[in-house]
Parts: structure tokens; C-alpha cells; sequence
């Protein structure tokens, strides 16, 4: 590795429609934080960092897939566990967030 910056290089399109697309989902955040509330899990405050998460996720592979396309796409792939992660806590609270110490040592003593 150097100190000389690398000089950017022209990012591919399917590049740049894969930043957007892995960023899609974040469209479905009404959904998830109305079924959320719904079921009452109380994982409201991992929900409203969720779309803050993607977003600055997005810029940020956008910005360096010009000049270190292996970070974007490790961050591509963070984004779309992320986005798995977020419906895993919203469909099964129970099992996410909803137990507490005294559930845990009960459950296993």
C-alpha cells in the first residue's frame, strides 16, 4: 500500500444498479414498522436507525466504488444482511427482543 492516493476509475452501471437495488428494500420500512407495532416486539428504536443505516450505507458505496470497489461490495453485502437482520426482528420478536434475563435464566435453570 502507498500513500499516493489511488486516482478514481469509471464505475460500471451495474455497479451503480446494484447499489441501488441492495438499497431498495428500505422502500418496505412503513411496513415493517406498522407490523412492529403490530406485534408489539418493541424494537422500535433498531427500526428507526434502520432506513438512517441505509442510506448513509448507500452513499458511502457510491462514493467508493470509484476507487475501492472491494469495499463497496462488502458493504453491499452488510447492507443486504442488514436488511434480513431487520426482518428476522420484526417477524419473530418473541425470539429477537422480546426476552429479557429473568425469561432466559428461568427458561434454562
Amino acid at each position: 500500500m502507498s500513500i499516493i492516493e489511488t486516482p478514481p476509475s469509471l464505475v460500471p452501471w451495474w455497479t451503480r444498479a446494484a447499489i441501488i437495488i441492495a438499497a431498495l428494500p428500505v422502500l418496505a420500512y412503513p411496513w415493517m414498522l406498522a407490523a412492529a407495532r403490530e406485534a408489539n416486539a418493541g424494537v422500535d428504536t433498531w427500526l428507526w436507525f434502520y432506513p438512517v443505516y441505509v442510506l448513509f450505507s448507500a452513499i458511502c458505496e457510491w462514493r467508493s466504488a470509484s476507487r475501492r470497489p472491494e469495499v463497496t461490495w462488502i458493504l453491499v453485502v452488510l447492507m443486504l444482511l442488514t436488511h434480513a437482520a431487520m426482518w428476522v426482528l420484526v417477524l419473530n420478536p418473541g425470539d429477537a427482543a422480546g426476552m429479557d434475563a429473568v425469561t432466559l435464566n428461568t427458561q434454562y435453570n
